[in-house]
């Protein structure tokens, strides 16, 4: 999901790769925006916040804020991969998946890893996790968890819950949708998704990515390949029928990943305009969608990473929405600055210019060494410093502040392979195995507990919403007792 980022030597390298695929003085303003929450409430088990390395074992009854479905507006959605298995753990494909190297997806040992950041384990449930050949610094191995696993996708929709944290776009990747034990495993955890958030009053919405895939896939088009596996979700998986599933305009919200990037195979203009057709008033009314496009960084300008060919400008202003993939354009603060005002302000401005909801990427930092291990040089650790929470908090505040952005993808939840998660990992070197080389919180200095993004994001949702004042500093400090 990468693309243009710079080595550590300061040499631009260019590395593509579809997984799916503060500055200046404190200022502080009020923006008129409202919230999204209601006071409903729903029941389910969930661990306070309160209690962050409290195990599974001790959970209580809690009443969750129910977030209103109906909107994007002054929502945070989190990208929600849920890609991760291990052998035994129920999934058909019955393996090791993104913990360890495709290439060796029965062999989970350090030199085989595939992640950068490791996840705490201890507020799952044992009976969740596969072991591995990794050991840990108290001699155990190390433990991975599977979202094959209900409870595991729960617990995840329980953070959400906890830290304020609105709901998700799961992915659901098309390449190699037509295998059996591939479709069962990926709907499986997209049912998990659909009950979790159901059990936590969080919203969920489904992603296509068609990264990875072509116009011949199947033996067909992978365009009529979404219309078929949409209209199965809608009939037989009921999906939209959830409470659950984020609306807008009263449709439900749909994400297209890959629209005109010059590295996806999917380059036929008429055909994508079709598809967008379909789903906008071509379609019987139980399956047309908001349609949001995840379009290239530079859609406006149609230069860098998007397709240049005139017809996509038509292409990309038929969409509903626009979620720009922006992980990796810039690496510094002072960069961020330039690109805001050079790209995204103006991005931002137009979208609200023709009608359509622009949707742009926060993201915390970037570290993808173990996944990279085969590429020479290698990536490093820590390649696009967190800095303690400035480098994603700084697009929050000006997100927030700008009047054209009312909603807002934060990428990712659970990417640890590309090291953009904000769930809860190892906050120093002591909690990540001994085995293999890794990145923690505290790589930029600064002592942070691992709940640390999880806090940021709430906060960002606030900021968003118009809860709590526009700050271009962040405004809650870190509680290592928790």
């Amino acid at each position: 999901m990468l693309m243009n980022c710079k080595s550590i030597v300061g040499c631009l390298v260019l590395l593509v790769v579809f997984c799916e695929g503060k500055e200046g003085r404190n200022l502080k303003y009020k923006k008129g925006k409202t919230t999204t929450t209601t006071t409903t409430t729903t029941t389910s088990t969930a661990t306070p916040p309160a209690s962050t390395n409290a195990t599974s074992a001790g959970t209580s009854t809690r009443a969750y804020t129910v977030v209103s479905s109906s909107t994007l507006t002054n929502q945070i959605i989190v990208g929600y991969q849920g890609w991760f298995t291990y052998p035994g753990d129920g999934a058909p494909i019955d393996k090791w998946k993104h913990w360890f190297a495709d290439d060796s997806p029965y062999d989970p040992s350090p030199e085989n890893l595939h992640i950068d950041l490791y996840p705490m384990m201890d507020e799952y449930d044992d009976t969740d996790l596969g072991e591995s050949n990794v050991t840990m610094p108290d001699g155990s191995k190390a433990k991975f968890y599977s979202n094959a696993k209900p409870n595991v996708v729960k617990k995840h929709f329980e953070w959400m819950a906890d830290y304020g944290i609105s709901g998700a776009f799961h992915m659901r990747f098309m390449v190699d949708l037509d295998i059996e034990k591939n479709y069962d495993w990926k709907t499986g955890v997209l049912r998990n998704v659909r009950d979790a958030a159901e059990a936590t009053g969080r919203v969920f919405a489904v992603s296509y990515n068609i990264a990875g895939t072509a116009t011949n896939l199947f033996g067909g088009d992978v365009l009529d390949d979404i219309k078929n596996d949409w209209m199965n979700l809608v009939d037989n998986e009921l999906i939209t029928s959830s409470d659950r599933y984020l609306q807008h305009n009263g449709l439900p919200v749909l994400r297209i990943y890959g629209i005109g990037f010059k590295i996806v195979d999917v380059a036929d203009t008429a055909k994508i305009l079709d598809l967008i057709n379909w789903f906008q008033k071509d379609a019987e009314p139980k399956y047309r969608v908001f349609l949001i496009g995840g379009v290239p960084s530079r859609w406006r300008e149609r230069i860098g990473d998007s397709r240049e060919e005139a017809e996509w400008q038509s292409v990309y202003e038929s969409l509903d929405g626009i979620h720009p993939w922006h992980v990796g354009r810039w690496t510094t603060l002072s960069a961020w600055g330039t690109y805001y005002t050079n790209t995204i302000a103006l991005d931002a401005k137009l979208c609200n210019d023709l009608g359509i909801v622009y949707m742009p990427t926060m993201w915390p930092g970037f570290s993808w060494h173990n996944l990279k291990h085969d590429k020479s040089p290698q990536p490093p650790i820590n390649q696009i410093p967190r800095l303690g929470g400035e480098f994603m908090w700084s697009q929050a505040f000006k997100y927030a502040a700008d009047a054209n952005i009312k909603s807002i993808w934060m990428a990712q939840f659970d990417e640890v392979d590309e090291g953009t998660a904000i769930y809860k990992v190892a906050a120093t070197q002591n909690d990540c195995p001994a085995e293999g080389e890794w990145l923690s919180l505290d790589a930029d200095g600064v002592s942070l507990p691992s709940d640390w993004y999880l806090r940021l994001c709430g906060e960002a949702q606030k900021m968003l919403a118009g809860e709590i004042e526009l700050s271009d500093s962040i405004p809650i400090e870190p509680n290592l007792l928790l």
